[in-house]
């Protein structure tokens, strides 16, 4: 993005942290990080005409729909470590706050089923293929009306004309590993 600075932060807290001491112009999040730093979303991204994506339950073991609230779970941090139970329980459409194992990047989730501090992952299904070619594990692959997660979204702090332009103008290479294919 020509004329614009970009900082990229791997932990929620850092970037939470920078949000607080030296607000940007704009900030680029999944929607549910934004929501949990009590951002709305200005321009929201879009992939296929929806503002959502499907997460998918991946385990070495067998699952069913009953059996969901008794497992350990892994997932991308994508709230504050507080919220995130109840968050993952949203997701399996389960009323009890489940056991969750945060990581900061999709392909730690699966070191946690390998050395089974998890008995499932939640994953966006578009790294599915890739996420099983990274293992000779044999995987079960559920999947959840109530798994449906925010997409990329941008919250303007204050001047949004400049980053606006920037964002909108992004290349489709860049659109796609952002996991969008345009800007509402």
């Amino acid at each position: 993005m020509p004329g614009v600075d970009v900082t990229v932060f791997g932990k929620l807290s850092d970037f939470k942290a920078a949000l607080e001491s030296s607000p940007p112009d704009a900030a680029l999040s999944p929607k549910p990080v934004l929501a949990s730093l009590n951002r709305t979303a200005d321009i929201q991204g879009m992939m296929a005409g929806s503002d959502a994506e499907q997460y998918l339950l991946v385990s070495t073991r067998a699952l069913t729909k009953e059996m969901l609230s008794g497992l350990r779970y892994g997932i991308v941090d994508l709230v504050e470590r507080k919220s995130l139970p109840k968050f993952v329980a949203g997701l399996l459409g389960v009323s009890a706050a489940p056991e969750v194992q945060r990581v900061t990047k999709i392909e730690d989730l699966l070191q946690l089923l390998q050395f089974q501090t998890a008995d499932a992952v939640l994953l966006p299904e578009r790294f599915r293929s890739d996420f099983e070619s990274r293992s000779k594990m044999t995987f079960t692959i559920l999947s959840l009306s109530t798994a449906k997660v925010g997409l990329v979204a941008v919250t303007f702090l204050s001047e949004r004309q400049p980053v606006e332009g920037a964002i909108r103008r992004l290349p489709k290479h860049v659109l796609a590993d952002l996991g969008v294919d345009e800007w509402k």
